[in-house]
């Protein structure tokens, strides 16, 4: 459990340094992102969530 928190609270490091650092980009990718089909983006989400998964087996394994 202590390292799913630990996994959320790097996210929300993680995102808050790329919108601290490139906030122009940060809007830019979210204007791309507005204008793709929910479908495509259901996919990349289930996609990366399936890497993530992955490479969290290996290490841990």
């Amino acid at each position: 459990m202590q390292d799913l928190l630990v996994a959320c609270i790097m996210a929300l490091v993680i995102e808050g340094i790329y919108y601290a650092l490139a906030p122009q980009k940060a809007q830019e990718a979210m204007r791309m992102l507005a204008q793709l089909e929910p479908a495509v983006l259901r996919r990349a989400g289930l996609l990366i969530a399936i890497i993530g998964v992955m490479i969290i087996t290996m290490i841990k394994g």
